[in-house]
């Protein structure tokens, strides 16, 4: 097929990284919303399919469980194949299996494309954020980052709201499908717009040559042996355990503890949490390339001072008697944690070798996804016994854990771990 003249000055124009960039936030948009769409009218679900609350959670658990054991092997994929491939396949075949989410009849036949798409989606993010890191260098990884996770942020929000009216007058079934629909025109897209971009080609005559291919044991290996990267994914992933506490018990405890509407408790429940996530997304990637760009240490800095300025409220929210101070305190919670975060994929592209980057996220991904569903589980297991507020009020405790484990790295680890992969005269560490 040939491609028009100006589509392909716009594929080798210098602006074409932010081409790519706007290509995985509309990919990323969907990969959220096409997984946590049923969520938005499990009402209808429920009744037409007869399901009862175990099997209703067992539809997000099995989901996390599935995409926790496939995001370190997905990731390998994104090392092994070409990364384009691997994004435009996962993309189409996600699309295609929700629209057979729209098309069951059992509950049986429901989980299964759970089941599937935990597959399909654990490939995406893996490898998208390899290719954000072949395209953008250390100038503008944080505000590329900000945009791409800006994407995944907003897809919830934004059509998590279009598919409840349309449940509302169409039913559940029209705004599944639709979604799937979008999906694969978006693959057609991304055939014609999304290049191969080479491995690394970003930090060219910035750290030494890539290695050959490894296997998956040898590339684990390496990469657990960085204790700069293990440090940052756990500290990572802690913050994702009190995330998932507040994204899935936040509007119930409105609801239970103030009186709020399941209406009320769901905008502003939900507000707090995705609102400051957007502002802290698009501000820190501008701060993080602003002050990150000479040294991937001032990035860990912004990472640790953001990450400490967020410890102390869940403690405020512990001991708030209103619904506006725990509101006030899961905003201002987020917000830092958005900060901080913006600065943690740029440091893990430093600290990685370019062909092992997809595995790298691939293995936070899924220590993410572990984490929060342990920490959504400990709320469900013990709200009865200590309530909300209490157990959210000791997130602190493991925060410090992890902001000294950060701080050994500063102190300790990170000018060695980056050295390891750059050793190019003059570029610095």
């Amino acid at each position: 097929m040939k491609v028009p003249a100006s589509i392909e000055a716009l594929l080798s124009g210098p602006q074409y990284k932010w081409v790519v960039i706007g290509l995985l936030f509309f990919a990323g948009f969907l990969n959220l919303e096409d997984r946590v769409v049923i969520f938005s009218v499990l009402p209808l679900i429920r009744k037409e399919l007869h399901l009862s609350d175990l099997q209703l959670g067992a539809l997000m658990s099995t989901f996390l469980w599935v995409y926790a054991a496939c995001s370190p092997f997905a990731g390998y994929a994104g090392d092994r194949l070409p990364r384009r491939r691997v994004v435009i396949a996962c993309l189409f075949l996600w699309s295609l299996v929700t629209i057979w989410a729209g098309l069951v009849t059992t509950g049986g036949q429901l989980m299964a494309t759970r089941v599937v798409l935990a597959v399909a989606q654990a490939f995406y993010v893996p490898a998208s954020m390899a290719i954000l890191a072949d395209c953008h260098d250390e100038s503008t990884r944080g505000r590329a980052v900000a945009i791409l996770a800006s994407g995944m942020t907003l897809g919830p929000i934004l059509g998590g709201g279009a598919a409840g009216w349309i449940g509302d007058h169409y039913g559940w079934r029209p705004s599944v499908i639709i979604l799937g629909v979008l999906g694969i025109l978006l693959s057609a897209v991304f055939l014609l717009l999304l290049k191969n971009v080479e491995v690394g080609s970003s930090d060219r005559g910035k750290r030494a040559p890539s290695a050959p291919a490894a296997g998956f044991a040898d590339t684990m290996r390496v990469l657990l042996s960085i204790p700069s990267y293990v440090s940052i994914i756990i500290a990572l992933g802690v913050f994702s355990l009190a995330t998932w506490m507040l994204v899935t018990w936040l509007p119930v405890f409105l609801h239970d503890s103030f009186g709020m509407s399941l209406a009320q408790s769901g905008l502003f429940g939900n507000f707090s949490i995705s609102g400051p996530t957007l502002i802290g997304l698009l501000l820190g990637g501008v701060i993080s390339d602003r002050l990150g760009r000479e040294s991937p240490r001032n990035r860990l800095i912004l990472m640790l001072g953001c990450y400490s300025l967020a410890m102390p409220w869940p403690v405020l929210f512990r001991y708030a008697d209103g619904a506006l101070l725990v509101l006030a305190s899961a905003f201002m919670f987020k917000l830092f944690r958005a900060l901080a975060e913006v600065n943690s994929y740029p440091l893990i592209y430093a600290l990685v070798p370019p062909e092992k980057r997809s595995t790298a996220m691939g293995v936070s991904n899924s220590l993410n996804t572990i984490f929060g569903g342990a920490g959504a589980l400990v709320i469900g297991y013990f709200r009865e016994s200590f309530g909300f507020q209490s157990l959210f009020g000791l997130v602190p405790l493991l925060i410090a854990v992890a902001v000294a484990g950060l701080l050994m790295t500063l102190a300790v680890f990170l000018r060695r771990d980056l050295g390891r992969v750059s050793n190019v005269p003059g570029v610095a560490a």
